[in-house]
């Protein structure tokens, strides 16, 4: 453990003891408990002084003994959708390495992609960012994405180099998570969202809706974004890349490789139509891992399964059952309380009102998942916006921008699971994705509102 460690370790148990305690009258206990407990979390997920699937365990089993959940509602996310669709991204991340798919793959990009680092990066994040118009969980492209990103390491001759690497591996996952909050079906929030907005009002967001308003500045401007950070922290100290020679790199495709990229494409057609058929992305995936399990067919067999690493699942559990316990608490109503009475929207102008609504949203980014801020947040600023006569679309995608901003890597499952494999510091996955976020907020975000206003859409 390393001084930062110390001091993150410490910190969230001072955190810990003063939520045990309950100091402050003027806060309800329930509430001092649950935010003592949160930010001990937070502080072992970000500085990680023990494994996160250790200190995860600990947060499942702390909530039934501080009678804050039941042991039903702690461990509840376990038949929730999104472990499933994580595992089932496993089982098919397995699949693509374990037969030669992602290097197969990584040869074919290798014979097009840029040697000089900036070209690359460009080509790896328009990579990414189309992806987004594929597969519309951001979880399973991270998950599909990675293995192809790992043999594009060996292929290009970088898995000695942490920041080629670094370079690689990032430029695909930012692009695809970020830049896919530009699209309406590429981020579990921006879909949340649009169900919390029919909800209240009955009115909808289309997907070219938010793709006029969002895309230009949120998938673009980002991923552009996201390029020249990673170009400025680590592609531009880094030698052109010197792949292996092209005779190394013949291949044919053998009958599981085959049958792998059948069964996956079947998969990616299944997902990229899912406003057709209306069939969740998580029943797709287990359909495909099923028939990669076929006996004597299919490439996978049960004992693979048994090689993944089942105990990172502790860690969504535990990321869902925070969030569970900030509502059950009476958190996050008193924190909408007090910001909507903070903010006094009548005293801002009216472009600016609109801002104030993803500022007034930010701060609960940093205690819950995103998705979980959607479904929080959505209705009692809808009727905040609807009380100061803002137009409703444009509040609700308001909050969508807020929505987006992922300071730290435990706010999106995506990061998580991208952080998983360990190929990448978990200090270049922050500098990367808070400077992203907080560049955002101060220069994207506000021009985007500019965008808005000229176009007619305020």
């Amino acid at each position: 453990m390393n001084t930062v460690q110390r001091i993150g370790a410490l910190i969230g148990l001072v955190c810990l003891v003063a939520g045990l305690i309950a100091p402050l009258s003027h806060i309800a206990p329930t509430i001092q408990l649950t935010l003592g407990i949160a930010l001990f979390a937070l502080c072992f997920w970000t500085f990680e002084p023990v494994p996160i699937q250790l200190s995860s365990l600990f947060l499942l089993a702390l909530y039934p003994l501080t009678d804050l959940l039941t042991f039903e509602e702690s461990f509840a996310p376990f038949a929730g959708k999104t472990i499933w669709l994580i595992f089932t991204g496993m089982a098919i991340s397995m699949a693509l390495e374990q037969t030669g798919v992602g290097t197969l793959l990584a040869n074919i990009m290798k014979r097009v992609l840029s040697r000089h680092p900036a070209f690359l990066i460009a080509q790896l994040h328009f990579i990414g960012l189309a992806t987004a118009f594929i597969v519309p969980s951001g979880v399973v492209r991270v998950l599909l994405l990675f293995p192809i990103g790992l043999a594009l390491c060996t292929s290009l001759k970088c898995t000695n180099d942490p920041k080629a690497t670094t370079v690689v591996l990032l430029s695909l996952v930012s692009s695809t998570v970020f830049g896919g909050f530009g699209i309406l079906t590429g981020a579990v929030p921006n879909m949340i969202l649009a169900g919390q907005l029919h909800e209240w009002g009955n009115e909808s967001i289309f997907w070219s809706t938010w793709f006029i308003w969002m895309f230009p500045l949120v998938g673009i401007g980002r991923s552009i974004l996201s390029a020249f950070l990673i170009w400025v922290f680590w592609g531009r100290t880094i030698a052109p890349f010197r792949p292996i020679p092209q005779k190394e790199t013949e291949f044919t495709f053998t009958t599981a490789q085959k049958k792998t990229l059948g069964v996956l494409t079947l998969g990616v057609i299944g997902w990229a139509t899912d406003t057709v058929h209306q069939i969740p992305p998580v029943y797709i995936a287990l359909a495909v891992v099923l028939i990669l399990l076929i006996p004597h067919w299919g490439t996978l067999n049960v004992k693979d399964l048994k090689k993944l690493d089942f105990t990172f699942l502790f860690y969504i559990a535990a990321l869902f059952s925070l969030g569970t316990a900030l509502s059950v608490s009476g958190f996050n109503d008193a924190f909408i309380n007090n910001a909507v009475e903070w903010a006094h929207l009548s005293k801002w102008d009216l472009p600016q009102r609109y801002f104030a609504l993803t500022l007034l949203a930010v701060p609960l980014d940093f205690v819950m998942d995103i998705a979980a801020v959607a479904a929080v947040v959505t209705h009692p600023f809808l009727q905040l916006a609807a009380e100061h006569e803002l137009g409703i679309l444009p509040a609700a995608m308001s909050i969508g921008m807020a929505t987006t901003l992922v300071f730290l890597p435990y706010q999106a499952a995506p990061l998580m699971v991208a952080y998983s494999y360990r190929k990448f510091a978990l200090s270049h996955l922050i500098l990367l994705q808070f400077s992203l976020s907080l560049l955002s907020l101060i220069f994207l975000y506000p021009l985007n509102l500019v965008y808005w206003s000229w176009a007619g859409f305020l």
